[in-house]
């Protein structure tokens, strides 16, 4: 069959239209669209396309590097997820990991992956070269959209919050994963995609815990990775292009911005008290002048050994933690117990502080810089208030 722009985008379009009515009708109807409809779809879609378009020749003289650098993105994304699980906690891995689970996994989304990587790079290479860029940016759109569900963007119970979280949790990391796969598919073809996609899927299927942290960490690994993966491919390709000047290849070598990513996810670690230093954004007044609302206060992890009374401590309260000074520190039965204030508080506080409630002591403070943290935080309270009253 000749390339024919017309005709994909054709199918772009008929994919588009099955993966909203598959969004908002298709899925109501629980396992069998899960079971059935969605993997039979891809598959015959795949082979009808297969058949159409025949077997592409394509030049692949960067399809051997490309699949170099997307093993060494494979194993940095599970040595980076493994790593954020040491510093946290694991849990235990929620998918079923006996063997009919991991071959209904492999039916269920593995087909999927595999159909869908396929066609995306038939239909890119089904026009012509000056029609590929757009054809692609098209193709990682609709794809986008199905992955990401639009029904989401049509949900009655919505907050600011919960946009932030989806744009940051799902859509983020799934538009970089498609601008990767669809510059691949330009350049290269299937393999590599698949490779990525399925590898990381399948470490997440087998493996018997996975890490317990926040969805902001999971976030910039899914984002950050196929980003910098990306990069390194255009690198490759420009390097191979002899019209590229010295210069053009300095700006941009993907190098310059792993630091950046490396602070980034350094800086992640340390917002959710991985270190044993840790930022607390101050929301209330009870400590003012000391530390006054939007102040961050650097805490270090110690233990009632370190305390003396006029430190200033956070320790876990039922659902909160508090930062006040210590006013007197007596021991009872080989443990120790805080008496705390709030130096703007009227009274002492009301309850001892065991020290097993004891988190660490305030080493030092940055004005004005937790208003964010506060805002985020807010939103998402009143998000769980709406949530628990049903409004």
């Amino acid at each position: 069959m000749l390339k024919s722009k017309n005709a994909t985008i054709i199918v772009i379009i008929f994919i588009l239209i099955y993966g909203i009515f598959a969004n908002f009708k298709l899925q109501e109807l629980g396992s069998i669209y899960t079971y059935i409809i969605n993997p039979i779809f891809w598959i015959i879609l795949a082979i009808a396309i297969r058949i159409l378009l025949g077997k592409s020749y394509k030049k692949k003289r960067l399809k051997k590097d490309i699949i170099q650098y997307t093993l060494i993105a494979i194993l940095v994304y599970i040595l980076v997820y493994l790593i954020s699980g040491i510093f946290v906690t694991f849990g235990e891995n929620p998918y079923e990991r006996t063997l009919v689970g991991l071959i209904t996994n492999l039916w269920i989304f593995g087909t999927v992956i595999i159909s869908r990587e396929y066609i995306r790079y038939k239909l890119i290479n089904n026009v012509y070269e000056k029609d590929k860029l757009k054809i692609g940016i098209l193709i990682l759109v609709v794809y986008a959209i199905i992955e990401f569900g639009i029904k989401q963007l049509f949900t009655t119970e919505i907050s600011l919050y919960s946009i932030m979280k989806k744009i940051g949790s799902s859509l983020m990391p799934i538009l970089a994963k498609n601008a990767l796969y669809t510059y691949v598919a330009i350049y290269s073809d299937y393999i590599p995609n698949i490779l990525y996609e399925f590898t990381t899927t399948l470490f997440i299927w087998i493996s018997p815990i996975l890490p317990n942290s926040p969805w902001i960490m999971f976030a910039i690994i899914d984002t950050t990775i196929p980003i910098i993966l990306f990069l390194y491919i255009r690198y490759i390709k420009n390097k191979k292009d002899i019209f590229r000047t010295r210069q053009d290849l300095i700006n941009a070598d993907p190098r310059n911005i792993i630091p950046l990513a490396i602070l980034i996810i350094l800086g992640i670690w340390f917002a959710i008290g991985i270190f044993p230093i840790k930022p607390v954004s101050i929301a209330s007044g009870s400590m003012k002048n000391e530390l006054c609302v939007g102040d961050v206060a650097i805490v270090k992890k110690c233990n009632s050994n370190d305390i003396i009374e006029g430190d200033i401590i956070e320790y876990q309260m039922e659902g909160f933690t508090v930062v006040h000074r210590v006013i007197n520190k007596t021991q009872k039965n080989g443990e120790f117990y805080f008496t705390t204030k709030g130096d703007n508080n009227s009274q002492e506080d009301s309850e001892l502080v065991r020290e097993d409630q004891l988190i660490g002591k305030v080493i030092f403070k940055i004005r004005y810089i937790g208003y964010p943290a506060i805002w985020l935080h807010n939103l998402r309270a009143e998000e769980q208030t709406q949530i628990e009253t049903g409004n």
